[in-house]
C-alpha cells in the first residue's frame, strides 16, 4: 500500500465517522433556533412566570422545538443522499429540504397568529374552515390581505433557500464539524433525558392542577399531554378536584325527540321572519348605533339578558334552530337530522325563503338546519362583499313579501354579513371616526389598533340597522305586523381586547356571547325583560305556537322565553363546553376528559379568588350539565 493509498483511506474513514456534513448540522441548528425562537413567543405570551414555570417552560420548548424540527432534519438526511445521485436528484433534495423547512416555518407562524387573535391552535375548527367550500371566504379577507400573505409566503422560501445554499458552501462544512462533530450521541442522550423530565414534571402538573405548568402546556402548539392518574390512585395520592365533561360521540345514535310528536292545526299560523345578524353583540343595540331598530324594540318586546348559545355562528345558530347545546352539532351533522322546527314550519305548508349573505356551506347548514329545504328556496352569497350582498338580498326579500300572492303563512330568514370582520360598510354609514380604513389581517396589530377597529365595526353596524330598518317598514306597508312574529338577533357577539382577546370563537365571555334580542309577537304588549334568556328557548317558545303539543322536554333543553324561571345558560364552541348559574361561568373541553383548557370566573368574567369553593358550588349545574348532553343520545 503507498502512503497516498494510506493518507486517502485514513481520510475516508475519518469522514465515515464523523457527523452528517456540515449543511445538515448547520441548517438543523437554524430551523431548530427558529422554531425554539415560535416556542418562545408562545410562552411570553402568558402572564408573568414563576420560576418553576419557567424551568417548565424551558423543558418543553427545547424538547418540542427538536420535535417539530424533525420533518426538516429527515428531509435533510434524504438530501444528503441525493448527493452522489446525480444533479437532478440532488436539486430535487435541495428543493424538498427548503419545502419542507419552508412549510414547518409558516405553520408556527400562522398557528402563532391565530392564537394571539383567537385564543386556540390550528383544530378542528380552524381544520374545518380550510376543508369545506366557502369556509375561508367567510373569514372576509380582502385582496390586499391576500397579497401580504403571498408576499409573506415567497419571501419565507427565498429566506429557507438563502440559507440552505449557505450552508452548503464549502468553507461552511468543517466549521461545523469542529463546533459539533462527535456529539451527536450526546444530543440524544440529553434530548432523552430533558423529555424524561418534562413528562414526570407534567404529570405534577395535572396531580396537582398547577396554574404555571397548565398555561405553559395549553399555549404550546400540538402539546401532548401525559399524565398519571391511575398510577397516582394505585399509591394513594390525591389528585386536585377539575372540570370535565364527556360529549357524545360525533356518530352517537340520536334520539331526537325523544318522544313521537303530538300536535294540532292551529288556528292561524303567524308568519316567522327571523333576522339573524353576524358578531352582533348586546350593547350595539344603542338609539346612536342602531336607530331603526332601537325604534322597532320600543314597541315589542326587548331582552336585556338575551345569550347565544356559542360563542361562533355555527354553534349559535345550531342552538337557535333546534334548542339544544352546540354540542350536539356533531351528531346532527353526522346524522343530517333536520330541527323540528323546520319540520313542522314545513309540515303546515309554509312559504319558505331562506337567504343569507355567508355560504349554506359554510357551516354546513345545507346539511343540517336546512338539510330538508329544496334549494330553490336557498338564496346565498350574492357575490359581493357583506354590505353589498345584505343591500342585495334585503332587495330581493322586499320584491318577494310585496309579490307572494298565496295565503300560506311564510317563514322568512335572512343572515347578514355587514358585521362580520372586515366590517363592512359604504361611506354614508359612518358614525365613528377616525376608523381603520383596511384591515389587513397580515398586517393589523390588534393591540395598536384595536380603538380604530371597533369603529369600524361600529359604522359596519349602523348599515345593518339601515338594512334591519328597510325589512321592518316593508312588513309595516304591508301590513303584515299584526299576523307575524319578528325576531332580531345576533348568532354571538364580538370582543375588542376587553378580556384580551380580539373577535369571536375564543372565550365565553360577555362580550362573545351576550346579543340583543328584539322580539315582536302579536298580542303581546311590549316589554323590557330583564331576567337572563337563551338562544336555546327559542324552540320551547315558537313550536307551540305551530300546534306542538309535546312537553318541551321532548325536543330542547331550553324554556319559553317568557318564564322567568332560573336557567343554566349554556354555551358552546368547537372543544369546549361552558355554563353560567347567575353567579360563576365555567369552560372546559369536551370529548378528551383533560383539565387543560378548564376555566372559571365571576359571571361577568372577573378572576375567582378561591377556585375550589366555585367549583363546589356548580356542582349541582355540572350534574344537570352531564344529563343535558346525552339526554338525546341512545343510552347503552
Amino acid at each position: 500500500m503507498t502512503p497516498n493509498q494510506s493518507a486517502r483511506d485514513q481520510s475516508s474513514n475519518q469522514k465515515s465517522d464523523s457527523p452528517p456534513g456540515g449543511s445538515t448540522l448547520w441548517f438543523v441548528a437554524w430551523i431548530y433556533a427558529v422554531t425554539a425562537s415560535f416556542l418562545l413567543a408562545f410562552v411570553l405570551r402568558l402572564p408573568p412566570q414563576t420560576f418553576l414555570g419557567w424551568i417548565f417552560a424551558s423543558l418543553i420548548i427545547l424538547t418540542y422545538a427538536l420535535m417539530y424540527s424533525a420533518p426538516s432534519l429527515i428531509a435533510i438526511l434524504l438530501a444528503n443522499w441525493t448527493r452522489k445521485k446525480g444533479k437532478a436528484l440532488r436539486l430535487i433534495g435541495s428543493l424538498a429540504v427548503i419545502l419542507v423547512a419552508a412549510i414547518s416555518t409558516l405553520l408556527l407562524a400562522s398557528d402563532y397568529v391565530i392564537h394571539g387573535m383567537f385564543g386556540f391552535h390550528f383544530n378542528g375548527f380552524v381544520w374545518n374552515l380550510i376543508r369545506t367550500p366557502e369556509g375561508l371566504e367567510s373569514m372576509g379577507a380582502g385582496p390586499e390581505t391576500n397579497r401580504t400573505y403571498f408576499f409573506i409566503v415567497v419571501a419565507v422560501f427565498l429566506v429557507q433557500g438563502a440559507i440552505w445554499w449557505i450552508a452548503n458552501l464549502k468553507s461552511a462544512a468543517p466549521l461545523a464539524r469542529r463546533l459539533l462533530g462527535g456529539r451527536l450521541k450526546q444530543v440524544i442522550v440529553w434530548f432523552v433525558l430533558l423529555t424524561l423530565t418534562e413528562r414526570i414534571t407534567y404529570g405534577y402538573v395535572c396531580l396537582k392542577a398547577w396554574p404555571d405548568g397548565i398555561g405553559v402546556s395549553s399555549t404550546i402548539p400540538g402539546y401532548q399531554p401525559f399524565t398519571y392518574r391511575k398510577l397516582a390512585k394505585t399509591f394513594g395520592i390525591e389528585m386536585k378536584r377539575r372540570l370535565s365533561v364527556d360529549a357524545p360521540r360525533d356518530d352517537a345514535a340520536l334520539v331526537y325527540p325523544l318522544s313521537d310528536i303530538s300536535s294540532e292545526e292551529p288556528e292561524k299560523p303567524l308568519n316567522l321572519v327571523w333576522l339573524i345578524c353576524e358578531s352582533l353583540r348586546a350593547d350595539m343595540l344603542d338609539p346612536e348605533i342602531m336607530p331603526e331598530t332601537w325604534a322597532f324594540a320600543q314597541e315589542s318586546q326587548r331582552f336585556t339578558k338575551h345569550y347565544s348559545g356559542g360563542n361562533g355562528t355555527r354553534m349559535g345558530v345550531f342552538s337557535a334552530f333546534y334548542g339544544l347545546p352546540g354540542s350536539y352539532w356533531f351528531g346532527f351533522l353526522h346524522s343530517r337530522r333536520s330541527p323540528l322546527l323546520m319540520d313542522r314550519v314545513q309540515e303546515l305548508n309554509y312559504d319558505l325563503r331562506f337567504s343569507t349573505s355567508a355560504a349554506f356551506s359554510y357551516p354546513e347548514f345545507d346539511k343540517t338546519i336546512f338539510s330538508k329545504v329544496s334549494l330553490s328556496n336557498l338564496h346565498p352569497l350574492a357575490k359581493e362583499n357583506g354590505w353589498l350582498s345584505d343591500r342585495y338580498h334585503v332587495g330581493e326579500m322586499k320584491n318577494w313579501l310585496r309579490e307572494k300572492q298565496t295565503e300560506s303563512p311564510y317563514f322568512l330568514f335572512h343572515f347578514f354579513e355587514s358585521s362580520h370582520a372586515r366590517y363592512y360598510f359604504p361611506p354614508e354609514s359612518v358614525i365613528r371616526e377616525p376608523y381603520l380604513e383596511d384591515l389587513n389581517y397580515a398586517t393589523v396589530n390588534p393591540e395598536e389598533d384595536i380603538d380604530l377597529i371597533r369603529n369600524r365595526y361600529i359604522n359596519s353596524v349602523h348599515h345593518l340597522d339601515s338594512q334591519l330598518g328597510e325589512m321592518i317598514q316593508v312588513l309595516r306597508d304591508k301590513g303584515d305586523l299584526e299576523n307575524t312574529i319578528v325576531l332580531i338577533t345576533g348568532d354571538h357577539g364580538e370582543e375588542f381586547l376587553e378580556n384580551g382577546r380580539w373577535g369571536h370563537n375564543s372565550e365565553f365571555t360577555e362580550q362573545q356571547v351576550k346579543v340583543p334580542l328584539i322580539l315582536h309577537m302579536p298580542g303581546r304588549s311590549p316589554a323590557v325583560i330583564d331576567y337572563p334568556t337563551s338562544h336555546l328557548d327559542f324552540a320551547s317558545t315558537f313550536l307551540p305556537l305551530l300546534g306542538v303539543t309535546n312537553p318541551p322536554g321532548d325536543y330542547t333543553t331550553g324554556q319559553n322565553l317568557f318564564h322567568p324561571g332560573p336557567r343554566l345558560l349554556t354555551f358552546s364552541d368547537w372543544n369546549r363546553i361552558g355554563i353560567c348559574d347567575g353567579e360563576f361561568k365555567a369552560s372546559f373541553p369536551l370529548r378528551t376528559g383533560k383539565h387543560l383548557g378548564s376555566k372559571i370566573t365571576t359571571a361577568d368574567d372577573k378572576s375567582v379568588d378561591d377556585e375550589d369553593t366555585a367549583m363546589r358550588k356548580l356542582g349541582a349545574q355540572m350534574v344537570q350539565l352531564k344529563d343535558i348532553l346525552t339526554q338525546f343520545t341512545k343510552k347503552h
